[in-house]
């Protein structure tokens, strides 16, 4: 755990490795003068000649020099800005300098000599959340916003960075923490037998808030089935026997030939992940080994390893190639169905290009008996009803709930188990009322509710858990 202070830090914020441009933040009180000492001022709007002189939210030409020889590293873009509006609400300088590995670590090296210490992996960001400049759970979005890659995505984790989800819980904290204050009213005061009947109306209006604030925290708990897609992907798991087109659907929705793909049975023995981008979710297909009796060792392991994939698998698609027949279909997705259920699995005709399999009828009821009632005949090779497929993914996805709006997803499991604990002593709190268990365990139920949310918000966080949460952060956010 480290401890807070204001003094000047730097890192790169950009990616490792090389790139046209890099940027070097810079933050703390009395960061502009630190960095006087290595860098020169060439040209400014309001002819400028040192960084600290620099008015906040401008820009100025200049060149980073070493220190101690003189000699200068590289010429850059100088943005200053002053405190207390920049991210971490200190006073900032960001230089954007060419991206080389050599010109990074020497304008670190140069900024070390002047006074200005390497940042802790989260560190600018833990400034900006104790600086309130964001909450936690705003802080916690930054590295969703990082690490997106799929426009719902970005959408949900840049919602969740500007604030929408801290609002929302502001909101619930607000009405329980105004609860909370008219049954410590109750408690501490004591009613006359003509006030009864005031009391009694009182505590209705009170247990009719706490209701409705639970039904807000439990439509934020609904939304994390959708929110764990976003942030864990969604798995989708093909199976089926050998050679049933497995691979080559793989590589059809990938875009490009990720897996080998031969008539020789058994070619894959061990399951390819591939991430892809369907209709904006995020997902990772696996292709599995063929599941069939085998002597083979190695290609037993492989299919064991199928089957756990199956079981894992949000979806399961199951390939039934042109010949196969009913009873192959029921031995090899009996024990799969009853394991996860029908409602999560798929049956995939596959090459329907190369004819319609001659006991699809017959298939069709196996299916129904084992609660299967999806089925689509494709083509990988023709990309025939592909988008039938990618519909599959999309409908699961927007059954998940949550709303259509990707908005108030929680997409953090921390988040979801402290609203999930939040939301059972809420309904404490609400049974206490409602049996009249007295007021007294309604408001120990509510503190214990407000405690759980505060640990998403910031406002009840350990030092111990912030430390914890913002290492888990790349150096430079």
């Amino acid at each position: 755990m480290f401890a807070y202070t204001d003094e000047p830090i730097c890192a790169c914020s950009t990616p490792a490795g090389i790139s046209g441009l890099a940027v070097i933040r810079i933050s703390g009180n009395g960061c502009g003068v630190l960095t006087d000492k290595c860098t020169k001022i060439l040209r400014s709007s309001g002819d400028y000649d040192r960084v600290s002189l620099l008015p906040g939210y401008t820009c100025a030409y200049g060149t980073v020099i070493d220190p101690k020889t003189g000699d200068t590293i590289d010429k850059v873009m100088i943005t200053h800005f002053a405190e207390p509006h920049s991210y971490t609400g200190e006073e900032m300088v960001e230089i954007s300098c060419h991206g080389s590995s050599a010109v990074k670590q020497e304008i670190l090296r140069c900024l070390g000599i002047s006074g200005i210490r390497v940042a802790y992996p989260g560190e600018f960001s833990r400034r900006a959340f104790i600086n309130g400049k964001m909450s936690l759970a705003s802080a916690e979005a930054v590295m969703d916003v990082i690490n997106a890659d799929t426009e719902r995505q970005l959408q949900a984790a840049g919602s969740l960075m500007s604030g929408v989800l801290s609002e929302k819980i502001d909101s619930i904290e607000k009405a329980l923490y105004d609860q909370m204050a008219k049954i410590e009213t109750l408690v501490e005061f004591d009613r006359d037998a003509d006030d009864d009947e005031d009391e009694d109306t009182e505590e209705d209006a009170i247990l009719e808030e706490l209701v409705k604030q639970r039904e807000s925290l439990q439509a934020l708990c609904a939304g994390y089935g959708k929110g764990r897609i976003l942030s864990e992907r969604m798995r989708v798991a093909l199976l089926g026997l050998p050679n049933s087109g497995k691979s080559t659907l793989l590589n059809t929705l990938t875009g490009y030939d990720r897996a080998i793909v031969t008539e020789v049975a058994g070619t894959t023995r061990d399951t390819i992940e591939v991430q892809v981008d369907i209709n904006g979710i995020p997902v990772t297909l696996i292709d599995t080994a063929g599941i069939r009796d085998t002597d083979d060792i190695i290609e037993s392991i492989g299919i064991g390893r199928a089957m756990e994939a199956g079981r894992e698998a949000d979806l399961v698609f199951y390939m039934i190639p042109p010949d196969m027949d009913s009873y192959e279909v029921r031995e090899g997705l009996m024990e799969l169905s009853e394991d996860i259920g029908g409602e999560r699995i798929t049956a995939v005709f596959s090459k329907s290009d190369e004819g319609k399999n001659p006991e699809e009828k017959d298939i069709i009821g196996v299916l129904e008996k084992l609660g299967i009632t999806r089925t689509i005949s494709v083509s990988a090779e023709e990309e025939l009803n592909i988008d039938k497929l990618e519909e599959v993914i999309t409908s699961y996805y927007d059954s998940l709930g949550g709303g259509q709006s990707e908005g108030l997803l929680i997409t953090n499991s921390r988040h979801y188990s402290k609203f999930n604990k939040g939301l059972k002593k809420l309904d404490m709190a609400v049974e206490a009322l409602e049996e009249g268990l007295g007021v007294e365990v309604c408001s120990s139920a509510l503190r214990s509710c407000l405690d759980e949310i505060g640990e998403v918000t910031g406002k009840t966080v350990s030092a111990t858990l912030a430390d914890t949460i913002f290492s888990r952060f790349c150096i430079g956010k």
